[in-house]
């Protein structure tokens, strides 16, 4: 593989709409110029706007999936999006860091679709979640999952708690006093990453993009701030592509 298109890979859920989940993932880094490998968690019955069902992968085959690739190839970053559980997610990070401790790894804590169906049970609190945030370099949660994750309204006061472990980054696209901006815990440090454009349409799987466009970005060598920054001017690009659910990407 030529240097300047590393290798990063997604676990995450298949949506067949293609505007969340695996294939948005491959999307974004096609655009990117990293080259994606995919890794399914779930099986969802969907569209852009309704979600009916879905059917997990136990934990065991998504390891399955991921050694022969794991093995053959320096995978230089990974998206983790929808997975059942904190248990599953610890087996799945903590695999891919004994393979190759070097990885970085961005967390999208999907825990409920914006059809309102709830995917999972991971309101378990820091306590749980905090051995797989000690071993992961980004999580990027939107106001509600943080609140609902912190076990708190004071969601600014949760993300800097979780910080101590991870940096976090909150997003803003729910966020009615200052729209869209986001906002960047790393330890001790905290960052504004104020929006370029104002006027966005919401998108289907506008989170899974978000995460995807830093993994990607990581993967080339930015720093973390610098592939937050940069990830935002893309998905509000893919937001502004249309006025539609299901967006276009752009180079």
């Amino acid at each position: 593989m030529y240097k300047d298109h590393p290798y990063v890979i997604s676990i995450a859920g298949f949506d067949p709409s293609a505007g969340a989940g695996l294939m948005a993932d491959i999307k974004t880094f096609e655009q990117h110029r990293v080259y994606g490998f995919g890794v399914s968690t779930a099986w969802t019955v969907q569209n852009d706007s309704d979600f009916l069902a879905m059917d997990w992968m136990e934990p065991a085959h998504i390891i399955k999936q991921l050694k022969p690739l794991v093995s053959k190839f320096d995978i230089k970053a990974c998206k983790i999006g929808l997975i059942q559980n904190p248990e599953v997610l610890l087996k799945v990070i903590s695999f891919l860091k004994s393979n190759n401790p070097a990885i970085k790894i961005v967390l999208d804590p999907v825990w409920k679709a914006s059809a309102g169906y709830e995917f999972n049970n991971w309101n378990t609190g820091l306590p749980i979640l905090k051995q797989s945030l000690n071993k992961i370099d980004l999580i990027t949660p939107n106001l509600a999952e943080m609140q609902f994750l912190g076990g708190s309204k004071d969601v600014i006061s949760s993300a800097r708690a979780w910080a101590k472990y991870c940096p976090v980054l909150l997003k803003g696209g729910h966020n009615d006093k200052n729209p869209a901006l986001d906002l960047l815990f790393d330890r001790d440090d905290f960052y504004e990453i104020t929006p370029a454009q104002v006027s966005l349409y919401p998108k289907h799987g506008s989170g899974c993009i978000l995460s995807s466009a830093i993994a990607s970005n990581l993967a080339l060598g930015l720093p973390l701030l610098a592939a937050c920054k940069k990830a935002k001017l893309y998905i509000e690009e893919y937001l502004n592509s249309n006025p539609t659910l299901l967006g276009y990407h752009k180079a």
